[in-house]
């Protein structure tokens, strides 16, 4: 029972920690955080290859103008953030200057420059800050914490940054003695002995080999959220795929529409024009007047329509006995010889036949008429003189109906 109470105040008291303003220790157990500051310098890219190969997660809290070359000129040393990140390292804010401002207003105003700064590098922004030495009193912990952050400070100090290789190394021997849950360990990668002596011997002293290497937001049990796009990420991802996926399907289907409307208007428009090329050809062809005086002409059709009573009548220019073959008699036409008639009495030069205006009188010989061809006669055959009976016949039948 005595034991079951201390487990629980043990773990209280680390919740409890963890979410108060600066956090100074892991929560997850058996787990190491190893943290740098100051950088990116000209031994964060070797120190990153050192993680790498050990299969070592750690954070980075960057500065953006801090040691030369700076951030936030140097294409290298912006390389050596994207290559952390890109190993899935933790980058986290450091300041932008190194420098915490007096000014309320002012550090609001530089840490946002930094976000800014590190998002145009790796194109997300941090939620994890560290103070530079861990300064941040009072009104700048409400300040940055009112901003978002989740301020970071450390359980082991290997004072690194004033200190050999040796002094850092005697005084990680201690804290790891002590087989603690956890360990929140800060060092610089500024300091090349630390890069070069300090790492590989934690990587090979075996003091740790129960422990998982991890990041800060993992050690607190929030590797999800180890930036602010990150807890909004899966759901805004998910919601523009399925929003995409709608509107895509949603856009088909208004294209397929779109398709049938136009189909079905082009199909409309050619039944129309097919309608009208029928009727205009018709009419062509019914208004066609071919007269011929030439020696072997077969036919010689003359069609004129009566404009007052819409009555479609064919007129036949006949020379001597030669009889209209297969042509409807209209009212009022006149027949000329090798002339074509007009409409309503149209005058010819020598008129030999009248036929008078009687709708029911129709002349049809189903005979060829022939006459010598030499003497300027028309020979008409009967197939052509049938069609154009029938088709004047529709038309007469046509202009009935309308």
């Amino acid at each position: 029972m005595v034991k079951l109470s201390v487990k629980l105040l043990s773990i209280l008291a680390s919740v409890s920690l963890a979410h108060s303003a600066q956090i100074y220790t892991c929560t997850a157990p058996n787990t190491v955080a190893l943290t740098f500051d100051d950088g990116p310098t000209k031994y964060t890219s070797s120190l990153i290859d050192t993680l790498n190969k050990n299969n070592i997660k750690a954070t980075f809290f960057i500065n953006a103008h801090n040691y030369h070359p700076y951030a936030d000129e140097s294409k290298e040393a912006q390389e050596a953030i994207k290559k952390a990140y890109k190993s899935g390292h933790q980058i986290a804010s450091h300041t932008y200057y190194h420098l915490i401002e007096s000014s309320t207003s002012e550090l609001k105003k530089s840490l946002n420059k930094m976000d800014s700064f590190i998002k145009s590098v790796i194109g997300v922004t941090p939620r994890y800050f560290r103070a530079p030495g861990g300064n941040c009193g009072d009104s700048c912990v409400k300040t940055i914490e009112g901003m978002g952050y989740r301020i970071i400070k450390w359980e082991v100090d290997t004072e690194d940054w004033k200190s050999s290789s040796s002094t850092s190394i005697k005084t990680l021997k201690e804290f790891f003695n002590k087989k603690s849950s956890n360990y929140l360990v800060l060092m610089h990668d500024s300091m090349e002995h630390t890069v070069k002596e300090t790492v590989p011997w934690i990587v090979n002293s075996g003091m740790l080999n129960k422990y998982k290497f991890v990041t800060v937001a993992e050690c607190l049990g929030e590797k999800s959220k180890m930036y602010r796009e990150s807890s909004s990420s899966s759901s805004s991802s998910s919601s523009s795929s399925s929003s995409s996926s709608g509107s895509s399907s949603s856009s088909k289907t208004k294209t397929t529409s779109k398709a049938t409307t136009k189909t079905s208007i082009v199909v409309k428009a050619t039944t129309t024009l097919t309608k009208q090329v029928t009727i205009t050809k018709t009419i062509a062809a019914a208004n066609t007047n071919v007269i011929s005086n030439a020696p072997n002409t077969s036919t010689t059709t003359t069609t004129t329509t009566n404009t007052e009573s819409g009555n479609l009548d064919n007129a036949v220019a006949p020379t001597g006995n030669a009889v209209a073959n297969g042509n409807a008699v209209g009212t009022e036409t006149n027949v000329a010889t090798g002339n074509a008639v007009g409409t309503e009495n149209a005058a010819s030069s020598t008129v030999n036949n009248v036929v008078p205006s009687n709708n029911e009188n129709v002349s049809l010989m189903a005979n060829t008429a022939n006459t010598d061809a030499n003497s300027g006669s028309i020979a008409s055959s009967s197939l052509p003189s049938l069609l154009t009976f029938i088709i004047c016949g529709l038309l007469v039948y046509r202009n009935a109906l309308y």
